[in-house]
């Protein structure tokens, strides 16, 4: 049995959790009442957020799949959420010397992720805000698997939303840590098709712990400054490179944006 690590956080059950309701959306069973109440509520006013929450997670294979193309094999997964099916290492490591560290301040994801990456010595979790980028960045876990002399793809899954200021300030700093080539792939809640019904979700997640902040895709753009675009650039989840099946999840209003983008 893996040890637990002490928490630096406590487990709040009374107010909902971003990586909570996101399990609860991807059809996990580590959630709790108040996260299933609140994400009832958001899927009332705004039903597409479930299939939004896959195509997340459907663009994020594919998103690392493009990273292990461009030859980069370290992974940095910030906001990683409660591990599910489909985690970011099931795919790396499909290449034999890929590293995965992730980064949740949720503890309930820590605790599933030390379970989980038990045994597995290409793989770990820290427990950390990820606004706080020295303290992720000097992690015993982080700096013991990547190597910031080499190119390190930060992925951002459906979290930057989290951070309603200076977000590309967070970004940059990841960012400049690591070497020349390294990547941020990125997704982000949007309101440009839904305006009114972004709002309303949004309006019920500012009483759980993660309140939304929603971006325009010309605010996408900017958090990538001093970053190359890749191919396509950014557009809806399901159109960055989508391959068979992925037309399933596409909604008439899409919810967020992805992006793959490179440090020169």
């Amino acid at each position: 049995m893996p040890e637990i690590p002490d928490f630096p956080y406590d487990l709040d059950l009374d107010r909902p959790s971003g990586a909570r309701m996101h399990d609860f959306l991807l059809g996990g069973g580590n959630n709790f009442s108040s996260d299933r109440e609140l994400a009832r509520a958001v899927l009332a006013v705004a039903p597409d957020i479930r299939l939004d929450a896959l195509a997340n997670r459907a663009c994020l294979h594919r998103v690392v799949r493009a990273c292990l193309d461009l030859g980069v094999r370290q992974f940095l997964d910030i906001g990683c959420g409660i591990p599910t099916v489909g985690t970011v290492h099931e795919t790396a490591q499909q290449v034999p010397d890929a590293r995965v560290v992730y980064v949740d301040s949720e503890p309930l994801a820590v605790t599933q992720g030390e379970l989980l990456l038990a045994g597995n010595p290409g793989a770990t979790i820290v427990q950390a805000d990820l606004r706080d980028v020295d303290a992720v960045l000097s992690s015993e876990r982080v700096r013991a698997l990547l190597d910031p002399s080499e190119p390190v793809a930060v992925l951002m899954f459906s979290v930057l939303h989290c951070i309603a200021e200076h977000p590309a300030s967070v970004i940059r700093s990841y960012l400049a840590a690591f070497a020349p080539g390294s990547l941020l792939g990125l997704t982000h809640l949007t309101a440009d098709h839904a305006p009114q019904t972004v709002q309303a979700a949004l309006d019920l997640l500012a009483s759980s712990q993660h309140p939304g902040t929603a971006r325009s895709r010309a605010e996408v753009e900017s958090l990538l400054e001093g970053l190359e675009p890749l191919e396509p650039g950014v557009v809806p989840t399901t159109e960055w490179r989508p391959e068979q099946g992925d037309a399933d999840l596409r909604t008439e209003d899409p919810l967020s944006y992805a992006v793959l983008a490179r440090k020169p």
